[in-house]
């Protein structure tokens, strides 16, 4: 088949032939990538059993997204041959690895392996043909697990052969052997299998045939593993005996606890030790006993000498670095259900929230970090590009009324895992299982911290989970940022706050809803604000200690051109918590809004240390740059932003701006096109374009989209602010005024950009405009 092209696939090369199937690299001509085909043996073609097996596969695979699991793309079938698309993995087999000759190396591989399999067995998958074969390792190190052929899913047909076992022999489970009811527990027997191969590169039942194989396995104990191998650290090889118990009742129940153990093993194997000093050479001389009190003077030197020796090795050997930054990365929500994903995005921004109380510990904020949610991701790599000493990564599942979260610490800078716990619960436990996931995390963060101060990082804002779980989907539909979801947020806001009147923060988040209400829905700002105001002070009478209340709040009091109050509420927000980017943010615009432009540079800068990835920070460094006419640093940081998300409408905005102040408004046209194209016709990108167009006095095109704009604001979905920029692209100064007296009268959030939006610089000298922005109490 080599050289054939199937479908849109190039066939380049055989990687390889087993019972189920013919693997070939072939080159994706659509997506100009690599994939891996797994095609049907030709003489199995007309075996519908087989068939079905290998149809099994490709269901079991293609359920499971881990980035341990070797990912399916598809099926499909070429002449009658079936066959799955699926990842393409650069690297070798475990086989061509083992043995492995570090111990940190082999518990690395099989903590991999082991939430592989925790992946799958969570969906009610068996893999039954976990051997060394059937585990790649990439080019990077990474496990992929492969091949689910033999897999079976729960609640579908079992296939079996006549007088023949499934599966590879000198790894299979006695129960698989003796042709009984095969489980999770069969996968980790044979986990068992590969753990002691990984080690000692022997199997642990060995003999010369299957039939002495089988019998081994059934009847026989395995080969006690410190025979092989002397250097394991304490309780690897209980882990492994357990593992290859012949009854199932006896070896671990699920994988999970098995990795756990695994840790903890893994951690023991990265310790110090300090290598026992030989002993001295005997002297051929005749032995004497010191006098009585030079005796008991010797034993008091030596116990000294021993202190001091321990002393000196727990300060210098035994005192590892403290973490200063940290990233959480979104909980994987194993589950695959839309409808749970609340539950995993909100717990990671919980535990975010939670972290920054940690003094002198940098957390990357939400926005930077939901930038990986769903991908396939190398926490070591995300970790280098984040500039974080460590990564912090959780998987959730929840079935019915039962939560599962598993929670990894990894050091970015020493490439190991210091911290792994499973945790299981039901729903109504959620609140408890949060505080011992926190409890059992932040000495690993930093062992110095006073007994107070873990108690705040764990403080909760209620006692009541329901009230907590609806304060979570608020937020969920929060982050979406859109009219319909605003609406949405706001009914569980209230709903978290009927069920728990003095839950805290559930006001602010109802706060934070009627605060973006002008922006996303074109409500009056007039009506919107004093409910945020009102939510927030409510907030803050229940609990003054969240940065966030004092934010949120901040920005009320900058609605209402209360300047010298909101610049107070935001720098309370700071002293609160100095790693809260957002309280930066949001106090470089209130800077900018005040003519301070060099002070809301060095703010914002801020603001992108803490969260380096966010979008719209980056975007707002740009417009730093911009406002101090730092024309070139500001292109760098919009070309940044562009090249994180090209899709991001506010940048192309931006581009053309610059282009304006850069008095080349038709280089600025075709951006403030995409930018209207990007954001769906938002009123800002229309009435940017409206502008331009007016400015290159092309008013027939620039007329069209400000009536677009009317007939939004007599809808109540766009403040009037945009049709004044835009009628001032035209110089239309009777109704600039008609319409910034509108937004004036409506308490709008946008027009304080009057102090430096450069649309207004032609108007700056006029007696009307000087009067509006002393009634802001604004300047220039």
């Amino acid at each position: 088949m080599i050289g054939q092209t199937i479908s849109h696939y190039r066939i380049l090369e055989k990687l390889g032939e087993g019972g189920m199937g013919v693997v070939y690299k072939a080159q994706d001509t659509k997506l100009d990538r690599f994939v891996a085909l797994k095609f049907l043996p030709h003489h199995l073609t007309a075996n519908e059993a087989e068939k079905a097996r290998f149809l099994q596969e490709a269901k079991a695979a293609s359920a499971l997204n881990h980035p341990n699991v070797c990912t399916v793309y598809g099926i499909d079938e070429f002449k009658g041959q079936q066959y799955i698309e699926m990842e393409y993995v650069d690297g070798e087999t475990l086989r061509q690895k083992i043995p492995v000759k570090k111990i940190e190396d082999s518990l690395r591989i099989a903590v991999q392996i082991g939430e592989a399999l925790g992946e799958a067995h969570a969906m009610g998958i068996v893999h039954r043909d976990i051997k060394a074969e059937n585990i790649m390792v990439n080019s990077k190190g990474q496990i992929k697990v492969m091949d689910f052929g033999l897999a079976k899913l729960k609640g579908t047909l079992k296939l079996t052969r006549t007088s023949s076992t499934i599966g590879t022999l000198a790894y299979m489970a006695p129960e698989q052997i003796q042709g009984g009811e095969v489980d999770a527990r069969s996968d980790i027997f044979s986990f068992g299998v590969v753990l002691f191969e990984l080690l000692t590169g022997k199997l642990p039942f060995p003999a010369e045939h299957e039939a002495a194989i089988m019998y081994s396995i059934v009847n026989e104990e395995p080969v006690e593993i410190t025979t092989l191998r002397h250097d394991l650290p304490p309780g690897l090889s209980h882990i492994i005996s357990k593992s290859l118990e012949k009854d199932p009742q006896e070896r671990y129940q699920s994988v999970a606890d098995m990795v756990v153990d695994l840790r903890r093993s893994q951690k023991r194997s990265t310790r110090v030790v300090m290598d026992r000093p030989p002993a001295a050479a005997a002297v051929a001389t005749p032995k004497q006993s010191p006098p009585e009190g030079l005796n008991k003077f010797i034993w008091i030197a030596a116990a000294l000498i021993i202190a001091a020796a321990l002393g000196s090795y727990f300060l210098f050997f035994n005192k590892s670095p403290r973490i200063e930054s940290l990233a959480v990365l979104p909980f994987v929500n194993s589950a695959m259900d839309s409808g749970t994903d609340y539950l995993s995005d909100g717990i990671t921004e919980s535990m975010i929230n939670s972290l920054t109380r940690i003094p002198g510990l940098r957390v990357i904020p939400r926005s930077t970090v939901f930038r990986f949610k769903g991908k396939d991701i190398d926490p070591q790599e995300v970790g280098t590009k984040l500039n974080v000493a460590a990564v912090l990564t959780g998987r959730l599942i929840q079935r019915g009324d039962e939560l599962s979260i598993q929670l990894d610490l990894i050091d970015v800078r020493s490439q190991a895992q210091v911290w792994g716990s499973h945790y299981n619960c039901r729903s109504s436990d959620l609140l408890s299982v949060q505080d011992n996931i926190l409890n059992d995390v932040t000495p690993y963060l930093d062992k110095s911290l006073s007994g107070e101060t873990r108690k705040n990082v764990i403080k909760r804002s209620t006692e009541n989970v329901e009230a907590y779980k609806l304060y979570l989907q608020g937020r969920y539909y929060w982050n979406k940022r859109s009219a319909a979801s605003l609406e949405r947020a706001t009914d569980y806001f209230k709903e978290a706050i009927a069920a728990d009147p003095t839950y805290a923060l559930a006001y602010g988040g109802l706060a934070d809803c009627y605060l973006l209400m002008e922006q996303y829905a074109g409500l009056p700002a007039k009506e919107t604000v004093p409910k945020a105001t009102a939510a927030a002070g409510k907030a803050l009478e229940l609990d003054n200690s969240l940065a966030e209340i004092h934010t949120s709040l901040a920005m009320c009091k900058s609605f209402e051109w209360n300047w010298d109050g909101a610049e107070q509420e935001f720098k309370r927000s700071i002293q609160l918590n100095p790693n809260y980017a957002t309280a930066y943010h949001w106090y470089s615009l209130l800077l900018h809004d005040r003519g301070r432009h060099d002070e809301a540079l060095k703010i914002i800068l801020r603001a992108q240390e803490l969260d380096p990835l966010s979008l719209v920070i980056g975007i707002n460094v740009g417009i730093g740059y911009l406002q101090l006419g730092e024309h070139d640093k500001a292109a760098r940081e919009f070309q940044n932003v562009l090249a994180m998300d090209s899709t991001f409408a506010p940048v192309y905005r931006m581009q053309g701006l610059l282009n304006l102040r850069k008095k080349t408004p038709e280089a600025a046209l075709p951006w403030f096109s995409k930018a209207v194209d990007y954001s769906g016709r938002s009123s800002e990108s229309l009435g940017d374009l409206a502008f331009c167009l007016g400015h290159l006095e092309r008013r027939e095109k620039a007329m069209a989209l400000i009536h677009e704009l009317e007939e939004r604001y007599k809808n109540n979905v766009t403040p009037a602010y945009y049709i004044a920029k835009a009628y001032a692209g035209l110089s239309d100064r009777t109704k600039v005024f008609d319409y910034l007296e509108k937004d004036f009268q409506n308490h709008s959030g946008v027009i304080s950009q009057l102090g430096y939006d450069q649309a207004w610089i032609p108007f700056r000298s006029d007696p009307q405009f000087v009067e509006l922005l002393k009634k802001l109490g604004l300047r220039l």
